[in-house]
């Protein structure tokens, strides 16, 4: 997720040179209805879990929903190749129920997999989860080899998040995405055609030790292509390569990153802040349950998908604040992890309830 919940504040063009007072970020947000009521009432709301009842089991912001586990490429950092816990798709029919559960919880849905595009329904699924549900927030994350196979796909999402990890094609490895770039290439500029603003596609990228210099000219080409460019580290067993720190050019990479970002040169995902304790590594404490995971046949995690203990299935237990209680009663609160899984929904969800206020004027930036 990596990019995925970029909408939770949306970014202003326009810069401050000192930090924003409340008010300012009250009007800044306001600009960017109707996320701003739902914000506002889920920073009450978590107060409330947090200070009152004690617990840090927040409510749900966004849903990530794997829609299948099956892929066309073979990324090698990928999670999702050989999940610990397998759950098989369920049929148009039964998926476009679990879908409306997940509605009665939130506005927000991140589709994945696996590779979406894979699912010979998606382009029936994303438009019943648009049109007939009502999300408000609707984006699906593929490896971008396939659009052209799905093209109405694009017409019903409210945002686009294509992985690309390099700008140079190398087809010596046939699953790779390097081996698939010109068609991703390809692909992308239909995409940016036919949804007509390039905003509304995010280029999200893994960095790993080889594509240091790579990354850098993704981030160059998406401010000439107008997309907005996501960065994460490539996980290790849900460690991150601590090994990065120790590198040079990546410490050059990140601030650049930040640099562009905070002085709105080009559109990137995050804040100054979010971008620093994730390309970092710095200390963080995650809220899984503000991105609850949900795996095709319904199952939903707790607290978290790397932690692979499944509290509930969707469509038997009808909501997420039942599996939740359950969860909390088997497997108890969240466990401090130390923000081991350095992924940007885990970050952003430390930022949302520590600093909410904090978060909101660095988007409005």
């Amino acid at each position: 997720m990596p990019a995925s919940e970029r909408a939770n504040f949306v970014s202003a063009s326009v810069l401050t040179k000192q930090p924003p007072t409340r008010r300012e970020i009250l009007r800044g947000m306001l600009r960017h209805a109707p996320f701003v009521a739902k914000n506002f009432r889920l920073y009450f709301q978590n107060a409330w879990r947090q200070h009152i009842m004690r617990t840090d089991v927040v409510a749900p912001y966004a849903v990530t929903f794997y829609v299948t586990h099956k892929c066309n490429l073979d990324c090698s950092y990928c999670t999702q190749k050989e999940p610990e816990v397998f759950s098989a798709e369920l049929p148009t029919a039964e998926t476009k129920r679990l879908l409306r559960r997940i509605r009665k919880e939130t506005d927000s849905i991140v589709i994945t997999g696996g590779e979406p595009t894979l699912r010979p329904d998606i382009e029936e699924l994303v438009e019943w989860a648009r049109h007939e549900c009502k999300f408000r927030s609707l984006l699906l994350i593929t490896n971008g080899t396939l659009l052209d196979r799905k093209p109405r796909v694009m017409d019903a999402v409210t945002g686009l998040i294509v992985s690309l990890d390099a700008l140079a094609a190398d087809p010596t490895n046939a699953l790779s995405k390097p081996a698939a770039l010109p068609k991703v290439l390809e692909n992308l500029a239909m995409a940016k055609a036919r949804m007509g603003d390039a905003r509304r596609i995010t280029i999200s990228t893994v960095i790993e030790e080889w594509n240091i210099g790579e990354v850098g000219r993704l981030l160059d080409w998406c401010g000439e292509q107008g997309f907005v460019f996501a960065a994460q580290s490539a996980q290790l067993e849900k460690m991150p390569n601590l090994a990065l720190l120790k590198n040079p050019r990546y410490h050059a990479l990140v601030d650049t990153i930040i640099a562009r970002r905070r002085d709105g040169v080009q559109p990137i995902n995050g804040t100054p802040r979010t971008i620093e304790t994730l390309l970092r590594f710095g200390d963080f404490q995650c809220y899984p349950t503000m991105f609850p995971r949900v795996y095709p046949n319904g199952d939903v995690f707790y607290p978290c998908e790397p932690l692979r203990k499944v509290a509930g299935n969707l469509l038997k237990d009808g909501s997420l604040r039942k599996i939740f209680a359950r969860g909390k009663t088997i497997y108890g609160d969240i466990p401090p992890c130390q923000g081991i899984c350095y992924l940007f929904g885990n970050v952003l969800s430390h930022y949302y309830v520590n600093d909410f206020w904090g978060l909101a004027g660095d988007f409005i930036r």
